[in-house]
């Protein structure tokens, strides 16, 4: 651990230092070094002007057709013989040949496009592919997900090399404006598609949200979507002739948190990755984010001034250099604590975060958000918390959860677009009930509180509801969870679960 350490940070432990005070160095290090490109994020947080507290409501959303789950959009075998009408040709050789789109890319350095289809917030792309030739077993070919018709940047694809074993044979990525790769998600597929092969190609898309379905099984999963609200489809090919038939693009509804057979546990990162970095912070989100969550859990409570701040405790004594209740301190007096040192020197001068600038930050740079409002809101601060999801254009990413029952009939009340989430210590007589009763889209029990009664999930799912468990970071648990059909799991270690999920993807 002590080299680990030294690599992480080019230095030893400080002399003197206690064995915890160095176990959360380590961690806390080991994140830094993860999360280099992040600086700005946390520099951001150290420092925000009280002017800045107020959101900033966000340009408003295009107007978008209304959704038609299961309406197809697109299907073409390519019989015609020539380009379907509506298809675009951005750049490079694309005919079809003997039944078959053909795209080909003579050099690697060309991202040879042609792009169909419209923007749809949550849909699915079948396509039989095949790899013809290609100059290297990384050369790769790609199924646009949110792409301009004319091809400009910003776009996002789901990428496959010929050698989709590698461990970067299957990614999730953007080509940025300033024509620089992000790439997101990488993994391995379960077998070669090498050249000559057909492979059937599913990519499924809700919202920020995407999965990879390698031949029908799920290779890879993104939660880190930026969408732009009118791009549409697209095929890509790079140093490859890649030829595609059979392609179909399904709307699809909304998800429904509820897991689909064969698909891995969803990532909750409890108030961000709470084990590697300052709980509820920026920076915590980035590395729950980067380690792979799906969602992150959070918690919010007004200021005195009635700002919503991301804060578990009722008082700052235990995460921050202040003390005093947080209903009593104002959003400057808030921005002013330092909450990061607590956990390691490193993180000395991280703030906390309004829930504004956290849902900025999810909406901007990727991620969706459990939200637990905190016991003892009253429902003009409920409607204060609802009014800031909506102005950062995050309704449909954010679920809102709590103990309290109150809380969520108010949140229903104000926003009924909002999913709703039951958090419960010990399970209710009759959780389908209760979750008919206030329109749950989940019900979030602890661990200890299901294995008393491990049959709700099945009662929960057969009422269209699904469940989240908190909070649990051990992998004995996590396969136990799984095989009792659970959909989500609560942790403080999300990196960890994360590459739990690969594994299982891989059995």
């Amino acid at each position: 651990m002590k080299n680990l350490y030294v690599r992480a940070t080019g230095r030893g432990p400080t002399p003197g230092s206690s064995t915890r005070d160095r176990s959360r160095s380590l961690r806390a290090s080991i994140a830094l070094a993860v999360l280099a490109a992040s600086a700005a994020t946390v520099t951001a947080s150290v420092a925000t002007p009280a002017s800045a507290l107020a959101p900033t409501p966000t340009s408003a959303a295009p107007t978008l057709a209304a959704a038609e789950p299961g309406k197809v959009h697109v299907s073409e075998n390519f019989d015609s013989g020539g380009i379907p009408a509506g298809w675009r040709v951005v750049d490079g050789t694309w005919k079809v040949q003997n039944g078959r789109l053909v795209g080909t890319s003579p050099a690697s350095g060309n991202n040879f496009k042609i792009t169909f289809g419209s923007y749809l917030e949550h849909f699915r792309v079948d396509a039989t592919v095949r790899f013809d030739s290609v100059l290297s077993s990384t050369r790769w070919t790609s199924v646009g997900m949110d792409v301009p018709a004319n091809g400009s940047t910003p776009w996002w694809i789901a990428t496959m090399r010929s050698g989709t074993t590698a461990a970067n044979g299957l990614e999730f990525g953007e080509r940025t404006t300033s024509n620089t790769w992000n790439v997101t998600n990488t993994g391995a597929a379960p077998t070669a598609a090498g050249t000559g092969r057909d492979v059937q190609v599913t990519i499924e898309v809700h919202g920020s949200q995407a999965r990879w379905i390698y031949n029908g099984r799920e290779a890879l999963r993104t939660s880190s979507l930026r969408r732009s609200g009118t791009g549409g489809q697209a095929f890509f090919v790079n140093g490859a002739t890649v030829s595609f038939d059979n392609v179909r693009v399904t709307e699809l509804a909304p998800n429904t948190f509820i897991r689909t057979p064969g698909s891995p546990l969803t990532v909750i990162a409890h108030r961000g990755a709470s084990s590697a970095a300052p709980e509820n912070t920026l920076i915590a989100q980035d590395v729950a984010r980067r380690g792979g969550a799906n969602w992150i859990e959070t918690d919010v409570q007004p200021s005195k001034d009635g700002v919503p701040f991301i804060l578990h405790d009722s008082t700052v004594d235990r995460t921050t250099n202040g003390t005093g209740a947080i209903r009593t301190l104002t959003s400057t007096q808030l921005k002013a604590l330092d909450a990061g040192s607590w956990f390691a020197p490193y993180y000395a001068g991280v703030r906390l975060p309004t829930l504004a600038e956290q849902l900025a930050d999810l909406r901007t740079r990727g991620g969706n958000m459990f939200l637990e409002i905190k016991s003892g809101h009253s429902k003009a601060e409920v409607s204060q918390i609802v009014s800031v999801i909506r102005q950062q254009s995050m309704t449909n990413r954010v679920l809102v959860q709590s103990f309290d029952v109150d809380a969520l009939r108010y949140a229903r009340e104000l926003a009924p677009e909002l999913p709703l989430g039951l958090i419960r210590s010990t399970l209710d007589a009759d959780p389908v009930a209760i979750a008919t009763e206030l329109g749950l889209t989940a019900y979030n029990p602890s661990n200890a509180a299901l294995l008393t009664r491990p049959a709700v999930v099945a009662d929960l799912h057969r009422a269209g509801v699904a469940m989240m468990v908190w909070t649990v970071d051990a992998a004995g648990s996590w396969q136990q969870l799984e095989q009792l059909g659970v959909d989500g799991i609560v942790t403080n270690r999300p990196a960890e679960l994360a590459g739990w999920n690969a594994a299982f993807l891989q059995r």
